[in-house]
């Protein structure tokens, strides 16, 4: 088989899924990690001590990798799409956080969250029906 039936996968419609799943991946956890990061090093003065202790963070690391690794799909993402849409839909990561906030870091979202969720939602279902006329 060559080297390019290989990646054909990832020109088609299941590749742009895998893109789209993968930077909402990243990008959300980029967020928690951070947010783990920051409660992990507490109240504390910027300083070089403070520095130091980012630099020494593991979810800090996690963070930067995340947002690497998201920046790469990213590019990918671009080459395939406009970014009138791209960019949009990118608003995915605002619900996949809230939810990974909600789920695992144990915090109360309110009803107005929810709703925004909602409308989220609703206006990428907008863009897309638009992108198929």
């Amino acid at each position: 088989m060559s080297g390019s039936k290989h990646i054909d996968w990832l020109h088609g419609r299941f590749g742009t899924v895998v893109l789209w799943a993968l930077l909402i991946a990243c990008e959300s956890g980029g967020q928690i990690a951070t947010k783990i990061g920051g409660d992990q090093l507490g109240q504390m003065d910027f300083s070089l001590q403070w520095l130091h202790a980012v630099l020494l963070n593991p979810g800090v690391w996690v963070a930067i990798s995340c947002y690497i690794g998201a920046f790469f799909v990213w590019m990918l993402i671009l080459r395939r799409s406009t970014l009138s849409l791209a960019f949009p839909l990118s608003s995915l990561v605002f619900v996949a956080v809230l939810l990974a906030s909600w789920l695992g870091l144990n915090e109360q979202i309110s009803l107005l969250h929810w709703l925004g969720v909602a409308v989220i939602i609703g206006g990428i279902a907008l863009l897309a029906e638009g992108e198929q006329n």
